[in-house]
């Protein structure tokens, strides 16, 4: 069976959120995809061209599949941020790791420029997702605070998440932004 390129950046993506991106060697790629080493420089010439490649391709499935609830106009603002909060908790808690992007971009900020630079407009994407969210019961610069901090609360969560092996802590800090932005609506409405 021939894997195709976005088939490969799957199972890449849990390689390196089980091992991290230093530990994991194309080898480890290769070998979840069952396939033989020298098959995935047919795809990626190297482990940074794969990494590149997947770490764009998770900030444009969270554009798309995640951070898009954020402007669907049609949905209720409460029911946009709690849809938002649930499907993002689905990709922190799904496999190990938590995070993809805040785990490697912890990894890598010095030593891989172009891999910080992606990593930056994941969260520049996030932050403005909650921004318009916020922007509804709030002025910009409240609304930029509040989109901050839940981004900074939801991160420490996914990492107590992680040493802990306790997903209760992400859902807690969602439950916890839901009710704040309920009361925040309140005082507005």
């Amino acid at each position: 069976m021939r894997l195709h390129k976005t088939d490969i950046i799957k199972h890449a993506i849990r390689v390196f959120k089980e091992k991290g991106y230093g530990a994991t060697g194309m080898a480890d790629i290769a070998s979840a995809c069952h396939i033989l080493k020298g098959s995935l420089y047919h795809h990626f010439s190297s482990k940074e061209v794969l990494m590149e490649d997947t770490l764009n391709y998770l900030r444009n499935y969270f554009a798309e599949k995640v951070f898009s609830i954020a402007y669907t106009e049609d949905i209720l603002i409460e029911k946009r941020l709690e849809k938002l909060a649930r499907k993002s908790e689905e990709q922190f808690i799904e496999g190990a790791g938590g995070c993809f992007m805040a785990m490697v971009g912890t990894e890598t900020v010095l030593s891989h420029p172009k891999f910080n630079k992606i990593i930056t407009g994941f969260f520049t994407d996030w932050k403005l997702a909650f921004v318009h969210l916020y922007e509804q019961v709030c002025d910009t610069k409240m609304a930029s605070l509040h989109a901050d901090k839940a981004i900074m609360l939801i991160e420490g969560a996914v990492l107590m998440m992680r040493i802990h092996n306790d997903p209760d802590y992400l859902t807690k800090v969602q439950n916890d932004l839901l009710e704040e932005f309920r009361e925040l609506n309140i005082k507005v409405g």
